[in-house]
């Protein structure tokens, strides 16, 4: 196990190991040295007094043969016995402190240098993620280097590259979105205002076909705020749904009968074909009736005349779908992964007026997500015309 729970509990158990090994060392090595040396100090201390009081005090020993001749030889001919034994206890505990406090100080200041050492290596990767989480928030998205060690920081250190490659994405899509909407509201606006300006210098006569004009202007960019207002509501996940039972048949009837003026214009028709005798849900129609009326428009201005758009239903267990499927210009691989996004267009050379806002399906799909269902796509290349297919939880 290579967790960071267990790098710091290896790290304690390092540090509590260490420090015990040198402090059993020290005192071992310390305490003979230390007890030698105040036996030394205190048989000075004896001969001085035994000088000062005459006694006839002779040496029977070499005076370096240590503590044993000292304890046992050195003092023999002293009355009082009790008195020079609790004299050798005073200097074997005298030694003993002396020893546990140099150990101890020795093996304290070991201790605080690995555990230094220990939190610096453990924390470094954090200071670094640290350090970077300022340099995202000031406007720098770049990645930071992923440490070797497998552990919670080096997830971290990865979800935190996500993260900033994900608000990386997010930024060029904001401004994506402020270049796309100036770009839609740019046309109509220069439209209004060049024949305000005409009709004011009278090249342009106030006449009725001018006033359309105007009026289809002025649609196109309530629209789009429209549409902008969906947007913002679906992707924020606030947008109003009032569920109730409906069929999705009623659904599908409802969107066909909205765009038959269009699909006879077009020369299109539209073929619908349903699985079950109802395909019951629990939904928002109005909200649903809007998907499937945008996917229909998608593929109406997608598919070329005397063409056929084929539109099913059916049902599962556990949830209830519908297909949309077009036999138009299709969908290359490298854009099914992007069709959903806002603005995005297949073809960037269609106009609005062809080519809609670019955020119909971003809205669809958000419809569909916040029923709990899906909004898929699926196509086999250009040419070879496009399937779209919303799930939705059957309504049992």
């Amino acid at each position: 196990m290579n967790s960071l729970r267990f790098r710091i509990l290896r790290s304690h158990l390092l540090v509590i190991a260490l420090t015990m090994v040198i402090f059993m060392l020290s005192v071992m090595l310390i305490i003979p040295r230390v007890h030698d040396r105040l036996l030394r100090d205190e048989e000075a201390v004896f001969r001085a007094n035994a000088a000062l009081d005459g006694d006839d005090y002779q040496q029977k020993n070499d005076p370096n043969d240590g503590i044993a001749p000292f304890a046992e030889s050195r003092f023999p001919m002293l009355p009082g016995e009790s008195t020079n034994l609790r004299r050798f206890e005073n200097i074997y505990r005298n030694a003993v402190v002396m020893a546990i406090v140099i150990s101890g100080a020795l093996s304290t200041v070991i201790a605080v240098v690995v555990s230094i050492t220990v939190a610096r290596v453990i924390s470094q990767p954090i200071s670094r993620l640290i350090t970077a989480s300022r340099r995202i928030a000031g406007g720098n998205f770049q990645a930071i280097e992923v440490p070797s060690a497998n552990d919670e920081i080096q997830a971290l250190a990865i979800q935190f590259n996500h993260m900033a490659a994900a608000l990386k994405d997010a930024e060029q899509r904001r401004a994506a979105l402020i270049g796309d909407v100036a770009h839609e509201l740019r046309t109509p606006l220069a439209s209004i205002g060049g024949y305000a300006e005409g009709l004011i210098d009278g090249v342009v006569l106030p006449n009725e076909k001018t006033y359309i004009i105007i009026r289809d202007e002025a649609g196109r960019m309530q629209r789009l705020v429209d549409d902008l207002q969906a947007l913002s509501r679906a992707e924020a996940g606030t947008l109003t749904l009032y569920p109730a039972a409906v069929d999705m048949h009623d659904l599908v009837a409802r969107a066909v009968t909205l765009l038959d003026g269009k699909t006879t214009e077009a020369q299109i028709t539209v073929a619908v074909t349903h699985q079950h005798a109802s395909e019951p849900l629990n939904a928002d129609a109005d909200r649903m009736v809007q998907v499937v009326l945008n996917l229909l428009t998608n593929a109406l201005r997608a598919s070329p005349p005397q063409s056929v758009i084929h539109v099913a239903t059916g049902r599962n267990t556990q949830s209830v779908w519908i297909t949309v499927t077009d036999a138009g210009i299709g969908i290359a691989a490298e854009h099914l992964a992007h069709i959903f996004e806002r603005f995005y267009r297949v073809d960037p050379s269609r106009a609005r007026t062809t080519g809609g806002s670019g955020v119909g399906l971003t809205i669809s799909r958000a419809i569909c997500e916040a029923h709990g269902g899906t909004l898929t796509v699926q196509s086999d290349g250009l040419g070879r015309g496009s399937t779209f297919t919303i799930s939705l939880p059957r309504d049992n």
